[in-house]
């Protein structure tokens, strides 16, 4: 086997559990990666108004909804929240109103997704595996 073959096939391996589903004005990207709770990590991609070209990829607002229902309020929780945005800064990534958010064009909407998705598997075992039972970062 030469290091193209493996290429593709790892390509079509690290997406082969992936769900791409058309929602009108976008895509909902349902990944093979899973939260620490086991559900599947979900990623949302939506035109920038009437450009077809121009998209905002994000997760929803699921970690952060993910942490709340855990307890973990971020919000109240300074540590948390810096935690949470320096982690998605690594990724080009900013955190608006809970929900993690980056732009993107046609040429790089795949590494957008996959920056983002990257992103929220960082903060949320950052953050999971950090928390003490007052539902707050250490």
């Amino acid at each position: 086997m030469d290091e193209k073959h493996l290429e593709q096939q790892l390509a079509e391996e690290l997406i082969a559990g992936w769900q791409i589903i058309a929602t009108g004005s976008g895509f909902l990207v349902s990944t093979d990666w899973h939260w620490p709770n086991d559900e599947r990590i979900e990623i949302y991609v939506r035109t920038v108004g009437e450009r077809e070209d121009l998209y905002i990829v994000t997760d929803g607002g699921d970690l952060y909804n993910f942490l709340f229902s855990q307890g973990i309020d971020l919000s109240r929780d300074e540590n948390g929240m810096k935690i949470f945005s320096n982690t998605a800064e690594r990724y080009g990534v900013r955190i608006l109103d809970g929900q993690m958010v980056k732009g993107s064009s046609d040429g790089d909407l795949a590494g957008s997704i996959r920056k983002m998705l990257e992103a929220v598997k960082d903060a949320s075992f950052l953050l999971w595996h950090k928390l003490n039972r007052e539902g707050c970062v250490h």
